[in-house]
């Protein structure tokens, strides 16, 4: 499962809760939140630039002033591996507003959000 850390020069940052909640919501998630990425990698890294975060930035705002997971309980999505799965609409936006919070810092402190796999 993917968690992400802030780099800023030789120093890494992260904070508790910087990660997907499961496999099902990184599944859901990572085509959404995708800058134009050909491949975000599940098992190694992915870094974001600068540009890159603000692009991020933009996506998860999206998705968090939309409604589009806030006006639901629940989130029907079918799964590569387990097929139709039932997301808790709520961790998923915990999920977003965390991942927003590292991109801003990550903006703020001109760092590289790096997408860390297992």
């Amino acid at each position: 499962m993917i968690d992400w850390r802030i780099h800023l020069g030789t120093s890494v940052y992260r904070e508790d809760g910087w990660a997907f909640p499961s496999f099902e919501i990184q599944e859901f998630l990572l085509p959404q939140i995708n800058v134009g990425f050909a491949y975000i990698d599940e098992y190694n890294a992915t870094d974001f630039g600068h540009e890159d975060c603000i692009r991020l930035k933009g996506n998860i705002r999206y998705l968090l002033d939309s409604g589009l997971v806030r006006r639901r309980t629940e989130i029907k999505y079918d799964a590569f591996e387990k097929g139709l799965v039932t997301l808790d609409s709520k961790k998923i936006e915990r999920c977003l507003i965390s991942l927003l919070a590292a991109t801003e810092q990550c903006i703020t402190n001109q760092g590289t959000l790096r997408f860390y796999g297992d």
